[in-house]
């Protein structure tokens, strides 16, 4: 018998839905919270992109999905997937280097 495949599993109204990947990913390690005047000037700098926020543990959980965009604050170890990482508070030279390498992501992208 021939085996039939779905070849538009999105338009079968009861399919699995498709994860949605995040277009900016921003990691913060475990018991830390990202201040809120930080997250909002983030999303000025990414020209009103919500980045979605996601602890270390649970991204490390989930196999630490990727985004076009991911940043790392206060991580427990180095992840070499991230665009750039830090820790709070931030410097004045960590805040230059972060707000660089936004410009050169935004020109990117």
């Amino acid at each position: 018998m021939p085996v039939w495949h779905c070849a538009h599993a999105e338009r079968l109204p009861h399919a699995p839905v498709v994860p949605a990947t995040a277009e900016v990913r921003l990691i913060v390690g475990q018991g830390h919270r990202l201040p809120a005047v930080l997250l909002a000037d983030l999303v000025l700098a990414l020209n009103g992109v919500q980045p979605e926020v996601e602890d270390e543990t649970a991204w490390l959980a989930a196999g630490r999905p990727g985004a076009p965009i991911m940043l790392g604050f206060n991580l427990t170890s180095v992840a070499e997937d991230l665009a750039w990482q830090g820790t709070l508070p931030l410097s004045s030279s960590q805040k230059r280097e972060l707000w660089s390498r936004l410009c050169s992501l935004n020109a990117a992208r």
